[in-house]
């Protein structure tokens, strides 16, 4: 435990990490420098913690939890707190005399719990927990008028009021209620009453006077409208024609440039009948003449023959009078300049939905009650707002007290990474593959940016795709930390279980490959002289058969037939050479064996194994000890100050297989550690054994005098 004037630090892979046990602790981490924090950032979308904490800490909204960020939230606390043992506790019940009312928040914070237990009949509790200030604020935030000044039509008491303020949200558009349903609010009832009267207005220039039959926005009187909807409904494509016509005037070269064009038409699909009827509506209404003149009896667009004859009879011959056999161009201006008054007027028509209410409901919503109504409903909200925000203080400050100790040590210190009894908060749950359970899985977000920085952390790395039970699917990266690479590969499937234990689909979809294992690092050499062996021996026993498939096809083609198709003696005679051939090389190679030491063979076996173990074994363990935990977390969008080395314990941890459940029969096997001590005992036993039969069987140095006796004898 840290002192106010002392803090106290912790080795774990290799770096320094600040002990936070304590609220005191917490304060201290406020007071250090940054550069010696674990991380300085982390997405929220990678830590594994209560939503609402997450957002509150998030003071910039940037869905990045900053140092800066940390730090003001841990003054706040201490602000707001005056007795810390909740927050040592990581505590979800806040105690209402451990609040600081000295602070203006810490009063508001006060109030707000003592009101909470009234309403849950406990008035006299001296606590309340975060279930508790949840409740009361999903409760709130449903009531029919929220803090944000949103009425919803069930806060009116009257069935008038509740339908205007119905047919407000239809007309104007709603504002979003904390409920999730759309309400009225301030802007949406002006707006409203705003739209109603410009309605009628409007509504009203297009009246016609009881003592007249027209005006100058309605030409026709009261078939105006329907005339015009005919003009208004060819009005571009009229316009279109005599445009082109007046080009062909000009010069009639440019027809070929009117219509559609070959390299247009050459990608459309002509049997389609819905593309023929999309070809027939871009098209112009009839083929430009440099004479200007519509003739309606000719050759138009059939796409628009039907309404080009309504608009003959209905509106040309209306306005022009007579029967029009033909259009100019100074009768479609003549036309145009009649309801030109009409045209601007419907154009400044009010929105669509303002006119289903209809002129005489509209008339009645202007009344002033229907306003004040909807306002005071929108004015008694301030009250609840107050509540709301005090609510939602009291909130915040318990999710501080519970889980603030906890994110500092995912953040400022990263000891819960080290702890086997433990979860870090960007740990999203465990891979089941292989016969193997991977307990270290972070998620990823960009698994392009992930594998380019996980190849620099001497790891191996597998990139699973989880799919959870309503089919959505996102990436996770776990490290495979201990053993060897087994059957894992791509396309390999599996199981995930998240943080809740829900379990989902996985599979793996790419790898990071990295020595894994000190024992798959001494095995390799073995395994890839196994290949290379296996490989000479399949080549070497190919040629043989091809050889000897030649030899018996040259036998059997040179020796006489022999009756009934067999060989002769020649093939005989080649059998009885092959026989002996095979005699004297058995012969020469128990020679060979009978004159060579076998305990010097077995102790230059035993030598080359050693020889090629103990290299091996040594740039492992170097490779081995590099591995870096921090470049798993910076591919997720951590920033990371800690060289986090992965232990050899924690490895175990990380990537494990299950024991058998105890009492279990047929599941015992001999494992890697065991068998490898069994091969090097063995390997020493027969170099000493060697070693110690030359010591012993070692001839005695022959005398170069001879003896006297021998000397005598001699003469």
């Amino acid at each position: 435990m840290g002192t106010d004037d002392k803090m106290i630090f912790r080795r774990y892979g290799r770096s320094c990490h600040l002990q936070i046990e304590t609220a005191a602790d917490l304060r201290l981490a406020e007071r250090l420098d940054e550069s010696h924090w674990a991380a300085t950032n982390a997405p929220t979308s990678t830590i594994n913690c209560d939503s609402t904490f997450l957002q509150l800490l998030d003071v910039d909204n940037n869905v990045r939890i900053m140092c800066f960020e940390v730090k003001v939230a841990i003054r706040w606390l201490f602000d707001v707190l005056r007795d810390h043992r909740g927050v040592t506790e990581s505590s979800r019940t806040l105690r209402l005399e451990a609040i600081n009312t000295k602070t203006d928040e810490g009063r508001r914070i006060h109030n707000a719990a003592a009101k909470m237990l009234s309403r849950l009949d406990k008035p006299e509790a001296k606590e309340i927990t975060l279930a508790e200030i949840r409740q009361i604020k999903a409760e709130v935030e449903s009531m029919p008028v929220s803090e944000a000044g949103v009425v919803l039509p069930e806060a009116a008491d009257e069935a008038d009021i509740r339908q205007f303020i119905l047919d407000g949200i239809a007309a104007v558009g709603g504002a979003p209620h904390p409920s999730g349903a759309q309400g009225l609010g301030r802007a949406q009832l002006e707006a409203f009453i705003e739209g109603a009267k410009a309605y009628l207005q409007w509504h009203g220039q297009g009246e016609i006077p009881s003592d007249s039959d027209k005006t100058g926005i309605m030409p026709l009187g009261a078939e105006t409208p329907g005339v015009y909807g005919v003009l208004a409904s060819l009005r571009g494509k009229i316009d279109q024609y005599f445009a082109q016509c007046e080009a062909l005037a000009l010069d009639e070269r440019l027809a070929g440039r009117m219509g559609w064009q070959d390299e247009e038409l050459g990608g459309l699909d002509l049997d389609d009948p819905a593309t023929i009827q999309e070809v027939l509506k871009k098209a112009p209404i009839a083929t430009a003449r440099p004479a200007g003149v519509l003739t309606f009896a000719d050759r138009v667009n059939p796409f628009y023959a039907d309404l080009l004859e309504r608009f003959r009879r209905d509106v040309a011959e209306r306005v022009l009078g007579g029967d029009k056999e033909a259009l100019s161009a100074d009768d479609w201006g003549r036309i145009k300049s009649v309801f030109a008054g009409h045209h601007e007027w419907a154009a400044a028509k009010p929105a669509a939905a303002l006119e289903s209410l209809g002129v005489e409901r509209l008339g009645e919503y202007l009344e002033e009650r229907f306003a004040d109504a909807v306002g005071a409903l929108i004015a008694n909200s301030i009250k609840t707002a107050f509540d709301l925000n005090n609510i939602r203080l009291a909130e915040k400050l318990l999710l501080y007290q519970g889980y603030l100790l906890d994110l500092a040590n995912n953040f400022v210190s990263f000891p819960h990474l080290y702890d086997a009894s433990r979860r870090a908060m960007f740990e999203m749950g465990a891979l089941v593959a292989d016969g193997r359970v991977f307990n270290l899985t972070v998620r990823v977000e960009n698994r392009a940016r992930h594998a380019e920085l996980a190849r620099t952390s001497n790891m191996y790395v597998l990139y699973v795709e989880v799919t959870d039970k309503e089919q959505k699917k996102y990436e996770i990266a776990s490290p495979v930390t201990s053993g060897g690479k087994g059957n894992l590969c791509v396309g390999k499937r599996g199981l995930f279980h998240d943080i809740s234990g829900a379990e989902h689909d996985a599979v793996v979809v790419q790898v990071i490959e990295n020595p894994i294992s000190v024992r798959e690092a001494m095995l390799s050499p073995f395994v890839r002289l196994g290949k290379l062996i296996t490989g000479k021996i399949e080549s070497l026993t190919t040629r043989a058969e091809k050889k000897l498939d030649a030899q018996a096809a040259a036998t059997i083609k040179q020796a006489p037939a022999q009756k009934g198709g067999m060989p002769s003696g020649g093939m005989l005679m080649g059998i009885g050479v092959a026989t002996a051939a095979l005699g004297s090389a058995l012969a020469y190679i128990t020679k060979t064996f009978s004159e060579t030491n076998v305990w010097a063979i077995v102790a230059g076996i035993a030598a080359a194994i050693l020889a090629v173990l103990l290299p091996t074994s040594i740039v492992a363990v170097m490779k081995l000890r590099r591995r870096d935990l921090s470049a798993i977390l910076e591919g997720a969008g951590w920033g990371i100050n800690a060289r986090m080395r992965l232990t050899g314990r924690l490895g175990r941890f990380f990537t494990q297989r299950p024991k058998y459940p105890k009492g279990s029969k047929g599941t015992s096997r001999i494992t890697w550690p065991v068998a490898l001590v069994i091969l090097l005992v063995v390997a020493v036993l027969i170099g000493g054994g060697y070693i110690l039969r030359r010591m012993q069987g070692s001839p005695k140095t022959p005398t170069t005098q001879p003896t006297p006796g021998a000397a005598t004898s001699a003469k």
